[in-house]
C-alpha cells in the first residue's frame, strides 16, 4: 500500500494528536485537552458503567480532575486509522493501557491497570484534528495492586537489592 504525501501527513498529525493528549490527561492540562477534543466531543463510557457526556461536561467531572483517579497514566499503541472519503474525517481504534489508582475507604492507595480500546470519529478542522466522538470498549482489569513508594519500594517488597 502506497500513501500520497497528503495521507502521510494525516497520519502523522492524527498520532501527534494522540501524543500530546497522553500527555496532557496525565498532567491534567485542560489547555493542551482543549486542542485535543472540541468542546460538544461526545464521550461513550457505557461499555464500563459510566454514562455519555460531552468533553466540557467530562472536564469538570472527577475523572477529568483528578478527584476521582488521583494517580493516572495513559500508554496509547497500535493505532488503526480509516478515512472517509473525502478526507476530512477518520475513525480511528487505539489501544489503551491506563494505570491509574485511587484510595480506598482506609483512604489507602490502590492501584489498576484498565486494558480496553478507544474507538474515536476525528475530525479535521481549520486547527488541525480533533476528536468529535470517543467510545471506550474494556477489555479487563487488572487490580488491585498495591502502591510502593518508587523502585526502591519495589525492590523491598520483593526482597531484592539492586546490588542483586
Amino acid at each position: 500500500m502506497t500513501f500520497s504525501l497528503e495521507e502521510v501527513c494525516d497520519r502523522l498529525e492524527i498520532n501527534d494528536l494522540y501524543a500530546r493528549y497522553v500527555h496532557a490527561a496525565d498532567e491534567r492540562d485542560f489547555g493542551s485537552l482543549d486542542r485535543v477534543f472540541l468542546p460538544h466531543t461526545m464521550f461513550d463510557w457505557t461499555a464500563c458503567g459510566g454514562g455519555k457526556m460531552t468533553y466540557e461536561e467530562a472536564k469538570q467531572g472527577p475523572v477529568f480532575t483528578g478527584k476521582l483517579f488521583p494517580w493516572s497514566f495513559h500508554i496509547y499503541a497500535n493505532p488503526l486509522i480509516e478515512f472517509s472519503d473525502d478526507r476530512m474525517g477518520a475513525t480511528v481504534k487505539v489501544k489503551a493501557v491506563n494505570p491509574s489508582g485511587l484510595c480506598d475507604d482506609q483512604d489507602e492507595p490502590i492501584m489498576f491497570q484498565t486494558q480496553g480500546t478507544y474507538i474515536d470519529t476525528l475530525e479535521k478542522t481549520v486547527n488541525g484534528w480533533r476528536v468529535l466522538n470517543r467510545v471506550w470498549k474494556e477489555s479487563f482489569i487488572l487490580g488491585p495492586l498495591k502502591k510502593v513508594d518508587g523502585i526502591p519500594g519495589m525492590l523491598k517488597v520483593a526482597g531484592r537489592s539492586l546490588d542483586g
